[in-house]
């Protein structure tokens, strides 16, 4: 039986025609420029979005959150580097838009979603249906087929604006031309991004620490299925892997384990 998902606040116009530009400033925003956790109630209020259903979206389908005390935190991770360290390209696109697929926001007080898949049918539409053979799938994008899934696997009455919302999406990260489906450039920086910001979560859910070891890393990207979302075959995501992990270990790891013990020592004050 297929899997059924809330619209949550998809329906909501983000000028997703336009680009991922309002993304970028909202993290940048958010965060304050700075590469540290801050309380959602703090992002909100610093983001500039001045609409409370709005600010929803990068908070619930794009960052990560984790649980506290008093106070709900979200966590930086590779995403929100490239917004305040970089400034806005079509790269951040693909990743904001991959962070969206990987269906991972983590959890929060009164959330619906304990196991973070607040986008769970855009995973599972790429997954199942765009992924084909090693790659993506060009029909898969028909608008027909695409607003039938949506309908499939969405509830609500609003369906008919998810199916919108997403195809301006694809559009804006220049993954698809009108309807063509483009051919990936897989020496774009943007893939191993997107390897990084799926570890950072899979570190801040647990399933991950600092003494496993690049084989259980390997395994957690396989388990998830990431190659599908990233729309390449077992081969190439093998490469991307094996230098993702390098730089992983040397520039990432430290940073994400001493953010967990930041909120331990927070929620334990």
């Amino acid at each position: 039986m297929d899997d059924t998902f809330s619209v949550a606040s998809f329906t909501k116009n983000f000028s997703w025609n336009e680009s991922y530009k309002r993304l970028h400033s909202a993290i940048r925003n958010g965060f304050h420029t700075q590469v540290k956790p801050v309380t959602r109630r703090e992002w909100r209020k610093a983001s500039q979005i001045n609409d409370r259903d709005l600010e929803l979206i990068p908070i619930n389908f794009f960052l990560y959150s984790k649980k506290g005390m008093q106070e709900d935190y979200l966590l930086v991770d590779r995403l929100v580097e490239k917004a305040v360290h970089l400034p806005y390209d079509q790269q951040f696109a693909k990743l904001a838009l991959f962070a969206f697929h990987l269906a991972n926001s983590g959890f929060w007080k009164r959330s619906l979603w304990p196991d973070g898949r607040v986008a769970g049918w855009a995973n599972q539409f790429i997954r199942e249906r765009v992924w084909r053979s090693g790659a993506w799938a060009a029909d898969a994008f028909d608008n027909q087929l695409m607003e039938k899934f949506i309908n499939d696997h969405v509830d609500g009455k609003s369906t008919r604006k998810v199916f919108t919302n997403y195809r301006f999406m694809l559009r804006s990260a220049g993954i698809l031309n009108g309807r063509v489906l483009q051919t990936p450039n897989f020496r774009e920086r943007w893939f191993v991004d997107a390897i990084q910001l799926f570890w950072d979560r899979q570190i801040f859910d647990g399933n991950l620490s600092g003494v496993s070891s690049s084989r259980e890393f390997e395994i957690a990207f396989y388990n998830h299925d990431v190659h599908k979302l990233l729309g390449c075959d077992t081969y190439q995501a093998k490469s991307f892997i094996s230098f993702s992990f390098r730089e992983y270990q040397t520039d990432l790891l430290d940073n994400r384990l001493q953010q967990l013990q930041i909120l331990k020592s927070k929620l334990a004050a």
